[in-house]
């Protein structure tokens, strides 16, 4: 699935990279904001992106334009987000770390041995961890740290709320 989203959708925008997703946020280009809606609408309708936006005025543009689009403006829980999406796109957003892309920079994850983090990456990261991620186009490294807890119990209350 390719995806653009609008710059009030940065945490979502981690969230489908991390789950594999294509996703260019618009925050991600240096333009003025008066410009943001056309890039929008232009890059959606070239790539053949879905648009996912807070914006009702954008979302209905785009409907105009038949651009597929979602409309995410009553919650910011993320859980509820990736429900909304998913059903909106008739399939399921799961985040498999084989699979990810860089939160960040939108690049593709490559899983790497701790003789390549070696250096680095905190000592004490590298003892705790066996299994380490970095990105092909940026070079940030990712591992199963602290914070995978919590993001392991968003994507439990996502499953809860699929049913």
């Amino acid at each position: 699935m390719k995806i653009i989203a609008d710059g009030m959708l940065g945490k979502i925008t981690r969230w489908l990279r991390l789950a594999g997703e294509d996703v260019i946020n618009i925050n991600d280009y240096p333009i003025s904001p008066e410009e943001e809606d056309e890039v929008l609408l232009n890059i959606a309708e070239e790539q053949s992106r879905i648009l996912i936006t807070r914006d009702v005025n954008l979302y209905r543009r785009a409907v105009k334009k038949d651009i597929e689009s979602i409309l995410l403006e009553e919650t910011d829980d993320i859980a509820k987000q990736l429900l909304k999406i998913s059903e909106s796109v008739d399939g399921d957003v799961e985040i498999d770390l084989n699979n990810s892309r860089c939160p960040v920079c939108n690049g593709k994850l490559k899983a790497k041995g701790k003789s390549f983090v070696s250096g680095k990456v905190p000592k004490n990261v590298l003892e705790k961890n066996d299994k380490f991620w970095r990105c092909e186009d940026c070079g940030k490294i990712y591992w199963q740290g602290s914070h995978w807890k919590k993001m392991a119990e968003t994507l439990e209350k996502y499953e809860d709320l699929r049913g």
